[in-house]
C-alpha cells in the first residue's frame, strides 16, 4: 500500500474511535433516579475557620425513608459529603462562608447509593427549645459550644424519594413551643439567627459559619444511577 493510503488508513481510524468515544459518553453518565428531601443531623461540628475545601464529613439520617429501587434506608444512616468552599471571618472581612455538597448514601444495611445534594433547610438540634442558646448553634466568635443532639423524631415522607419539590417557600409553622416544623419542603435557616443559607451556601456576618454537632440539616438529593 502507497504511503498516502497509510495515512489515509490511519486517519479513518483515529476518526473511527473518536466517533466511538464520543458516542458512549451519555451512557456512561450517571443519571437521576430519583430526587428527594432526606432530614440529618450534623455528626461532628463543621466550622467555617476550620475546615477547608474537599475535606469529608459525614452525616447522619434523623428517619427511615425508601430509595427509588425499593431499598429501606433506616434512621442512622450515612450521608457523606465534601466542603466545596469555607471562608472565615478575618479583620478585614467580617463575612464567612461554608458551602457543602453531598456524595454517596451508606445505609445502615450496607447499601450504597451515589447522590449530589446540597443543604435545602437548617434547624436547631431537636431535643433543645429555641432559644438564647440555641440562636448562635449555627455562628461562632472563636468560643465552642457543646452539641450532641440525638437524632429527630421527623416523620419518613409517606411516598418515599422522589416525589418532594425543593422549590417550595420556607415553612414558618410552629409547633407548641415555638419551635420551626421541620419538612420535606422547607428552606433557608429557621429558629437561629445570624445566619443565611441561598442556593446551598451558608453565610453569616460578623461570626463563622458553625454547626454544632446536632444541628438538623434537610438536603435537597439527586439519587444518581
Amino acid at each position: 500500500m502507497s504511503r498516502v493510503g497509510l495515512g489515509l488508513l490511519g486517519i479513518l481510524l483515529v476518526a473511527a474511535v473518536s466517533f466511538g468515544q464520543t458516542s458512549n459518553a451519555p451512557q456512561d453518565a450517571a443519571k437521576a433516579v430519583g430526587r428527594g428531601s432526606i432530614f440529618v443531623k450534623v455528626s461532628k461540628t463543621l466550622d467555617s475557620s476550620k475546615v477547608k475545601e474537599g475535606d469529608a464529613f459525614e452525616v447522619e439520617t434523623t428517619s427511615g425513608f425508601k430509595l427509588p429501587d425499593g431499598t429501606v434506608v433506616p434512621k442512622g444512616s450515612k450521608l457523606s459529603g465534601h466542603v466545596v468552599a469555607a471562608k472565615a471571618r478575618s479583620k478585614g472581612d467580617a463575612d464567612s462562608q461554608l458551602t457543602l455538597a453531598f456524595d454517596k448514601l451508606n445505609a445502615a444495611n450496607g447499601k450504597q447509593m451515589p447522590v449530589k445534594g446540597d443543604v435545602q433547610a437548617v434547624f436547631p438540634p431537636a431535643e433543645n427549645p429555641t432559644g438564647p442558646n440555641m440562636s448562635t448553634a449555627g455562628t461562632s466568635q472563636g468560643g465552642s459550644m457543646g452539641g450532641g443532639g440525638s437524632p429527630g423524631s421527623a416523620p419518613v415522607n409517606p411516598g418515599g424519594i422522589g416525589i418532594t419539590n425543593g422549590k417550595s417557600g420556607s415553612d414558618m409553622s410552629a409547633g407548641g413551643h415555638g419551635e420551626p416544623t421541620m419538612t420535606p419542603q422547607s428552606t433557608g435557616v429557621q429558629g437561629m439567627d445570624s445566619l443565611q443559607l441561598d442556593n446551598g451556601v451558608l453565610t453569616s456576618k460578623g461570626k463563622n459559619v458553625k454547626l454544632n454537632g446536632g444541628v438538623r440539616l434537610v438536603v435537597r438529593a439527586e439519587f444518581l444511577g
